[in-house]
């Protein structure tokens, strides 16, 4: 992945963008052809990788406008550019009954955005979906882990690096 992250956030050194990158690639051997949604997107390396990977389709989005455009760059930068949707959207107003859900999901995203979107995070996961959160302090994992629980989510995979902790969720789809 060539990458040039300019403002944004997420050069795959950061542990919490790392583990998003080792799910993907985790998620994607149990079956090809997945859907992903990048949430908080940053400098677009998830999605880009994503669509490297094989999964289709691939979309992303974040609320800061540059790091829309340095996302769509990179990905240009790649050769993937038509192959994913970058797109400048907040994640406190997905739609609760979207139009298209996903296979996996990352939300690399601070804890606060996290807790405020959850409803419309987790509506926008297929049945027997993955969501990977990430971006979370360890000390506040365990009151994340429980909010998403009560929506019907299991944690499969966690890994604490540093002061962060950062978890992959699958879902039931008994919530909704």
């Amino acid at each position: 992945v060539i990458l040039d992250p300019g403002l944004s956030f997420g050069t795959g050194q950061h542990p919490t963008t790392a583990f998003c990158l080792r799910e993907l690639v985790r998620c994607g051997e149990i079956k090809t052809g997945r859907s992903f949604l990048d949430i908080g997107t940053g400098s677009g390396i998830l999605a880009i990788a994503a669509a490297k990977l094989g999964y289709s389709p691939v979309h992303a989005f974040d609320f800061d406008p540059e790091a829309v455009r340095v996302a769509r760059a990179n990905a240009r930068a790649n050769g993937v550019h038509k192959k994913l949707r970058i797109v400048r959207r907040d994640v406190t107003k997905l739609p609760i009954h979207p139009a298209r859900q996903y296979d996996l999901i990352c939300a690399n995203l601070i804890s606060t955005l996290l807790m405020a979107g959850q409803r419309t995070i987790v509506a926008q996961l297929h049945h027997g979906g993955t969501l990977v959160l990430a971006g979370i302090l360890r000390s506040e994992f365990s009151q994340m882990q429980k909010i998403y629980a009560k929506l019907g989510l299991k944690l499969a995979v966690k890994k604490i690096e540093n002061e962060w902790c950062s978890g992959s969720f699958c879902y039931d789809g008994e919530f909704f």
